[in-house]
């Protein structure tokens, strides 16, 4: 009985669903019928918008995420995303796949090469960046700043990766 509202419009109406570990799970409807908005709620990126406000349940793991005794970051952490325009951070190509591992108490320099590296060749941009990862990701193509994005994400091995049209750009 998930319900979703920005302002007083309600964007999601009583949805139900149950996603199964090692599923992958696609949701397909027409432009505006609240795709996004669900996907949202599974990592609470709708908690940094103002006006939005989650009503019903949604668990993970046997855990309420709405719950006020659970942390957003640590929803977040457990649970990546992708999103559908690229968003690199204004930072080289390699600070931007360092930044979740760093964050998480990664320190070892060697440690973190070896993240980004592993992390780009899974995104598929390893042959095309080896040589520059050094240089800002803002400079990069449309694709390929969606492949950092999906290379960011997975850096920090969440247990759970949720992608918003991540081709898109592509």
């Amino acid at each position: 009985n998930l319900n979703v509202y920005y302002g007083k419009y309600r964007a999601v109406r009583d949805a139900n669903l149950q996603i199964h570990k090692n599923e992958i799970t696609a949701f397909i409807g027409p432009s505006g019928c609240g795709k996004t908005t669900v996907l949202r709620c599974f990592n609470r990126m709708n908690d940094l918008i103002p006006t939005a406000r989650v009503d019903g349940t949604l668990t993970y793991q046997g855990v309420n995420l709405y719950d006020p005794q659970v942390s957003a970051v640590e929803v977040r952490r457990r649970i990546g995303m992708v999103f559908q325009k690229p968003n690199p951070f204004p930072k080289s190509i390699w600070h931007n796949i360092a930044y979740g591992p760093r964050v998480a108490g990664v320190k070892k320099k060697s440690e973190l090469d070896d993240i980004v590296e592993r992390s780009l060749r899974r995104a598929a941009l390893w042959d095309e960046v080896k040589d520059r990862l050094d240089s800002s990701a803002m400079g990069m193509s449309g694709g390929q700043q969606q492949r950092v994005g999906i290379a960011r994400a997975i850096a920090s091995e969440p247990e759970v990766l949720l992608m918003d049209e991540p081709c898109s750009a592509l």
